[in-house]
């Protein structure tokens, strides 16, 4: 199977949200959609007004590389990667969901100093479109990290797999850890053409963090490689596809591919009689979105319930305690060892 082609760009986009295209002499010329969002983003910019700095990074020799990045696993493999040269962002606030969040004004002059913005696509940020065009950013590189892998299709049976774009492709590849370890080395390749000067600490950060991804990949497999189950109910949008394939596991997400999608009662009653049956010990929940469901399935199954956390964001308390995201996915394993009565 070939390997996608490492793609990154100066910001021109096509009418699609969040498609964009390498900027060259045969670029077409795509002018900016008027949407009233672009509208009133643009309007707002014309009459200024304060934002919060960024984050402050330790200096290091060469200039800073400033970047914004969609979803906290990125922000985190973004910084390992970058080290010192790069001061990276993450434009979600704590607690924001990524599927509905709304960029404000303050959002779209975030970007107005920025080197780079680095996000997933596949329709995961629905808003990236429109808060790229408001920008008005020529210059902006941007790496659409979806481009770059090969992507699932969403499971047919998913209620509302039109949430996502790029042909139904499942966006949620950070939850593979695998995975994690082909978008350090895109992020490092990118970065590297960004600031050349930069290129062998980038790859060796990379190389170093890839380390950390494998021995998370190898403590998955051990610990999930003799369990009393393998299928788990995860009461959240379907968000472990990519982590299911990878270690041997069948997820059935009762929110389907959005956390919009809930299920009607007559599904809701077929997931507990799938429980029953399955002697499922244990039913999931996505925090903030599912425990409610989750505790309802599990009194009728006579289950427990815990939390999967699919990591898009920290909540307030996450950011202050410093959880990090390799600590997210330790959690679930966890959890996922008591659910499935793994050895």
């Amino acid at each position: 199977m070939p390997q996608p082609t490492l793609s990154f760009n100066s910001g021109r986009v096509d009418s699609r949200p969040g498609i964009f295209y390498n900027a060259s002499e045969n670029s077409p010329r795509i002018s900016m959609l008027k949407t009233p969002l672009v509208s009133a983003l643009l309007l707002a910019l014309s009459a200024g007004g304060a934002i919060a700095a960024p984050p402050a990074f330790p200096a290091e020799e060469g200039p800073a590389i400033k970047i914004m990045t969609t979803v906290f696993p990125l922000a985190e493999i973004t910084r390992a990667v970058a080290g010192a040269r790069a001061e990276v962002g993450l434009i979600l606030p704590p607690g924001a969901e990524v599927h509905t969040w709304q960029p404000r004004f303050g959002d779209v002059r975030k970007l107005s100093s920025l080197d780079a913005f680095i996000y997933i696509g596949s329709g995961l940020e629905p808003w990236a479109g429109d808060l790229l065009r408001g920008a008005g950013r020529p210059a902006l590189r941007v790496l659409e990290i979806g481009r770059t892998l090969p992507l699932a299709p969403l499971a047919a049976s998913d209620p509302d797999d039109h949430a996502h774009g790029r042909e139904g492709a499942d966006p949620h590849v950070w939850l593979d850890p695998v995975l994690d370890q082909m978008i350090a080395d895109r992020i490092a390749d990118f970065l590297s053409a960004l600031e050349p000067s930069g290129a062998a600490g980038f790859r060796d950060r990379a190389d170093a963090f890839k380390s950390v991804l494998g021995g998370l990949d190898r403590d998955f497999q051990r610990s999930l490689s003799n369990c009393r189950s393998r299928t788990f109910i995860y009461c959240g949008h379907s968000a472990f596809a990519y982590l299911a394939r990878r270690y041997g596991l069948e997820q059935v997400a009762v929110f389907g591919a959005s956390p919009d999608a809930a299920p009607t009662p007559r599904e809701l009653a077929s997931v507990i009689d799938k429980a029953k049956s399955a002697g499922v010990r244990t039913v999931f929940f996505e925090p903030g979105i599912g425990e409610k469901m989750a505790r309802m399935i599990a009194a009728g199954a006579g289950a427990d319930t815990r939390p999967l956390s699919a990591g898009h964001n920290l909540t307030p308390a996450e950011t202050a305690a410093g959880r990090t995201f390799i600590d997210i996915m330790r959690t679930n394993l966890e959890n996922l060892k008591h659910g499935l009565s793994c050895r």
